[in-house]
């Protein structure tokens, strides 16, 4: 596993003796454990670097993980709908600890500047983040403080007082957007996403170059993704009941 958590989206392809530095193992055992995750079809191998990459057994895993998880599963469908009908990526994220995790994301289907794949993103400088800090408990938001509020850009909120005030406008308005506070060129807007109890779960936003998500636009947005929300909460609901 610790071997198959080295790769990413920067960094697609490593081979044996850099996944050796990074394990702190010997380069023979890596290769060892590679000869076994290759056979596996955890691994491919590319032939003209010898490199090492995730295989399609990977791909194949995480279908099954999305379709085995009721959120995942109704989830992904109205992404695709949001996607297509808005023309800019959108995903769906839950708040780990003190980052928000993206667990379903799907790229617009015009723009090719494309939002890279994060593991984690801020909760306080990215709309889906601010949700989730919105919806979480008080304790949440004051340990996200105490830990600093880091700069990503100059237009990041790095004062408490006015965090705190955004959170509060988050849980008034129900939703929350940002604008290039986390990358320069990029916006964002998000909204809640309710389990059948009425918690918040996830939530949902869009993302787009600053060009094409214009403030005027991503205003437009707000009752489209509040809509879609509500949609995957009564799928969540009436696949309780069946």
């Amino acid at each position: 596993m610790a071997i198959l958590e080295q790769f990413s989206t920067a960094e697609p392809q490593l081979g044996v003796s850099e996944l050796a530095r990074r394990l702190d193992l010997n380069t023979s055992t890596v290769h060892r454990l590679l000869g076994s995750l290759l056979k596996a079809g955890m691994v491919a191998q590319d032939p003209g670097t010898r490199r090492y990459m995730l295989g399609r057994e990977i791909v194949q895993l995480g279908y099954t993980a999305i379709y085995s998880d009721p959120l995942l599963h109704v989830a992904l469908p109205y992404l695709h709908y949001l996607a297509g009908q808005l023309s800019e990526a959108v995903y769906l994220a839950e708040r780990r600890g003190l980052e928000a995790a993206p667990v379903l994301q799907v790229l617009s289907p015009v723009i090719q500047e494309q939002l890279g794949w994060y593991t984690t993103i801020p909760l306080h400088s990215t709309s889906a983040g601010k949700v989730l800090l919105a919806y979480s408990a008080e304790g949440v938001l004051q340990a996200v403080l105490d830990e600093g509020l880091a700069r990503g850009t100059d237009y990041t909120i790095t004062d408490p007082a006015e965090l705190r005030k955004q959170v509060q406008r988050v849980r008034e308005d129900g939703y929350a957007m940002c604008f290039e506070e986390e990358e320069l060129g990029y916006n964002g807007v998000g909204v809640p996403v309710k389990n059948p109890e009425g918690q918040v779960i996830a939530a949902l936003a869009i993302a787009g170059p600053s060009y094409r998500l214009t403030r005027g636009q991503a205003v437009a947005s707000v009752e489209k993704l509040k809509a879609i929300s509500g949609e995957i909460t009564r799928k969540l609901e009436s696949l309780r009941r069946a």
